[in-house]
């Protein structure tokens, strides 16, 4: 099976202490009927639209956007103000994924937050898309009856026009994992994005079934590499994968082993297994070159870029900062030249894909 595995979103809440940010935006549509702000007003190179639980006003670029709140209380890191939530898209995450964190500052400087505070993962949508497998030939009862894991079947959800099976359902959207497998096309036609993933999928056109895991680290206790938005990175998403796999499986219904624990994987599941161990032994993520804007090196990213250089200079070696002592210290976490060339090798590898 040919396919594709992708961070879908991602939610993130910095722990900001103060409202300069929200009164910035907000004093442009604080007087804008509500009808209209949720549709979005232009603000520079960002809109402003509505907020959601609990947060006033959202601001977007692109499908990346944060919400703000005046409900602050000047607090620093232990602070129990709602700080800010952020909620990163697919575009921006395939954008930006091989500079995650990097490019999440750079984006939330460019909003005008110039200070770092500390970033939680409060959610992460981990999704593979197969290439091939049709969502309509699924068999529900194969599923309900062959899944063995940690939830049920939740829901299954139909065309209402076409009677077609479009969404199956495992678990429940409060627990820390929820699982689903839908018909990626449909819903990519929905949503209006269809050329661009298609150009994701190297313009394959046939049947697309995603196959798509919501997790919420703290709630699922997860470790701190998934919970931390430092310390997450490409091996925190092989490690969750792995464990994703096993949380819960799709078997063949039937097998004489009345613990269900031991049955095996059906062939779709083990196909699935392979798919990730080839993406785990080379982690190459899906590029697109549809919708250009999210590509590319903003002047914002540069500002951040040679703030984080000299703010680590000044961190390695406060007595005589210099750019040589920045770089034994990082070799003293580990962090040594050659790995950094090596990543960065790998890495311009991949950005010439976009």
């Amino acid at each position: 099976m040919e396919g594709f595995l992708t961070i879908d979103t991602l939610y993130l809440h910095m722990k900001y202490p103060k409202r300069d940010i929200f009164d910035e935006y907000y004093r442009y549509v604080s007087e804008v009927d509500t009808r209209i702000l949720k549709k979005g007003c232009v603000v520079g190179d960002f809109v402003v639209k509505t907020g959601s639980s609990g947060y006033k006003i959202s601001v977007w670029q692109h499908d990346a956007r944060v919400y703000l709140t005046d409900q602050v209380d000047e607090k620093c890191g232990e602070g129990k103000g709602m700080g800010i939530w952020i909620q990163l898209g697919p575009k921006f995450l395939l954008a930006n994924i091989n500079h995650l964190q990097l490019g999440v500052y750079g984006f939330l400087y460019e909003i005008g937050i110039d200070e770092i505070f500390p970033i939680s993962l409060n959610r992460i949508d981990l999704a593979i898309d197969c290439l091939g497998l049709s969502m309509h030939d699924q068999d529900v009862n194969f599923w309900k009856e062959g899944w063995v894991g940690r939830s049920k079947l939740s829901e299954v959800i139909y065309n209402k026009r076409t009677g077609r099976l479009e969404t199956i359902y495992f678990g429940s959207r409060s627990s820390p994992v929820y699982f689903r497998i839908y018909d990626k096309v449909t819903q990519s036609i929905i949503d209006g994005d269809d050329k661009y993933w298609l150009d994701v999928w190297k313009n394959f056109d046939g049947s697309v079934t995603r196959i798509e895991w919501q997790v919420k680290p703290k709630a699922g206790k997860f470790p701190d590499n998934l919970k931390d938005f430092d310390k997450f990175n490409d091996v925190s998403v092989r490690e969750l994968m792995n464990y994703l796999l096993d949380w819960g499986r799709l078997c063949t219904p039937g097998q004489s082993d009345t613990n269900r624990n031991r049955w095996k994987d059906s062939p779709l599941w083990s196909e699935i297994r392979e798919l990730v161990a080839i993406w785990s032994n080379g982690v190459d993520w899906p590029t697109s070159r549809f919708g250009k804007e999210f590509h590319g090196i903003s002047d914002a990213y540069m500002k951040f870029l040679s703030g984080a250089i000299s703010g680590g200079i000044a961190k390695t070696n406060p007595n005589n900062p210099n750019i040589n002592g920045l770089f034994e210290g990082l070799d003293e976490f580990g962090e040594t030249l050659e790995k950094i060339q090596r990543v960065a090798e790998m890495k311009a590898k991949r950005i010439k894909r976009l």
